[in-house]
């Protein structure tokens, strides 16, 4: 491609293909001829805009995070004078709601991604990208839970730790429920009690 010309295509929407044909088949089951039809585009150019098939596999899972995983966080951030309980089910509903949403792929890419990254079936790059967001996701709710329990609004016997670990076990274990079918009448009383146990 020429220095002054343009892509025929939009890359941010291409992205956006791209990241729901992982998000639906998974890495494997996704081979380059799925991406380019779903992108609309040669694999030339599909290189040019996005490397290879792993590379854009890591930034499909960058926008995944930012677009679905993000607006769900501020929920259980803010309002921070508001109850934990009230953040955590506003944060889990918030979740569970994207899981379930007819239009979207179903379950999560991140759930479906690490079920695929266990088997060893993912590269290494796609494997750490995975593994930075799991980590990140734990801190961030470690760090919520610690914060609430010095300033005692959490029980001092709860671990924020085991706490951040139990909160993504259970967000696997409803993406995984609404992959399978789930609606978000059947993981809403899983929520309540949940949050309960905090």
């Amino acid at each position: 491609m020429s220095a002054g010309r343009k892509r025929t295509f939009d890359q941010e929407q291409a992205l956006e293909a791209a990241m729901r044909v992982f998000w639906h088949q998974g890495y494997v089951g996704t081979s380059l001829s799925d991406l380019t039809e779903a992108l609309g585009i040669n694999k030339p150019s599909l290189y040019a805009a996005f490397g290879n098939k792993e590379q854009l596999f890591a930034s499909a899972l960058t926008r995944y995070c930012r677009r679905y995983g993000l607006p769900h966080a501020e929920k259980l951030l803010e309002p921070r004078d508001a109850p934990l309980r009230q953040r955590l089910r506003a944060y889990l509903a918030s979740v569970a709601r994207m899981l379930t949403d007819p239009a979207l792929p179903g379950g999560c890419l991140i759930a479906q991604s690490s079920c695929e990254a266990g088997g060893g079936n993912l590269p290494r790059q796609a494997s750490s990208t995975l593994a930075g967001v799991r980590r990140e996701t734990r801190r961030v709710l470690a760090e919520v839970f610690r914060r609430e329990r010095t300033a005692g609004r959490l029980s001092p016997d709860r671990d924020p730790d085991e706490l951040a670990r139990y909160v993504m076990t259970l967000m696997m274990g409803m993406a995984v429920m609404a992959r399978s079918g789930a609606r978000l009448d059947d993981l809403e009383p899983v929520i309540g009690m949940a949050v309960e146990l905090v």
